[in-house]
């Protein structure tokens, strides 16, 4: 995280500031944080954690007196999370829990309105934004705790290590029939955070943002989808500068 400050301040006291033009603003950010599934049904347990991660580029459409803003931009990123206790496993598993974690990269379209105050303290800003994320996953792989018995195999063992659970005829499938991470997933995002204004152009900021999934990205039919869906969802600590 050192590493990362240390670079976005260096930019911004090296650059003198670009943007498009007084209405448009460009940026560079990195977003750590964690990252979980929750099982909205019974079939599944529990949600496991883990890291989350966003990076790109933001870009920033301002309205009257820079106090509200059109953001999109174009990030890439990482999900890794999981579930713990889904009952199909555990029946195959001879009653013993199966702990599934996944990791996903993505592509991610963002929409926000951006809402700032005027400066306080000469150089300081509070700002917030609502919108949402239109997330591509471009890559995801399981990883299971244990060997499970497959009854389409006369109860062969089979082990889930790196698995590529996007493409169909994935070894889950051997153990849960049509199983499949989805490509996209749909997220509601909410955020707010500081931004300390170096010169007319350039500034960097500091925030937290909430993405909620809506989509159930466990696609398989071992659960009823619309009853039992397993959404992801995430906490990303952001810190970058604007241009």
């Amino acid at each position: 995280m050192k590493k990362y400050l240390l670079v976005l301040v260096m930019l911004s006291f090296f650059t003198k500031g670009f943007s498009i033009s007084d209405k448009v603003k460009l940026g560079l950010f990195v977003s750590p944080g964690i990252a979980w599934m929750k099982p909205m049904g019974s079939e599944i347990n529990n949600g496991i954690a883990g890291l989350g991660l966003q990076y790109g580029v933001k870009v920033e459409y301002y309205f009257k007196d820079q106090n509200y803003a059109i953001a999109t931009g174009l990030y890439g990123g990482m999900d890794g999370s999981g579930v713990h206790g889904r009952d199909t496993l555990t029946k195959l598993n001879g009653g013993k829990s199966v702990l599934e974690k996944y990791m996903t990269n993505n592509i991610t379209l963002p929409v926000y309105l951006k809402l700032k105050t005027n400066p306080f303290k000469k150089k300081w800003r509070l700002y917030g934004e609502v919108g949402f994320q239109m997330v591509f996953n471009v890559s995801a792989r399981a990883n299971y705790s244990s060997s499970v018995p497959s009854p389409y195999l006369n109860n062969a063992l089979i082990n889930i290590y790196k698995e590529n659970v996007m493409r169909d005829g994935n070894e889950v499938q051997q153990l849960i029939p049509g199983f499949r991470y989805q490509i996209f997933d749909f997220r509601l995002s909410v955020g707010g955070g500081t931004e300390y204004i170096i010169n007319e152009k350039t500034s960097v900021f500091f925030a937290i943002h909430y993405n909620n999934g809506f989509v159930n990205v466990i696609n398989d039919k071992s659960v009823n989808p619309k009853g039992d869906a397993t959404v992801v969802r995430n906490i990303l600590f952001t810190i970058g500068a604007m241009f």
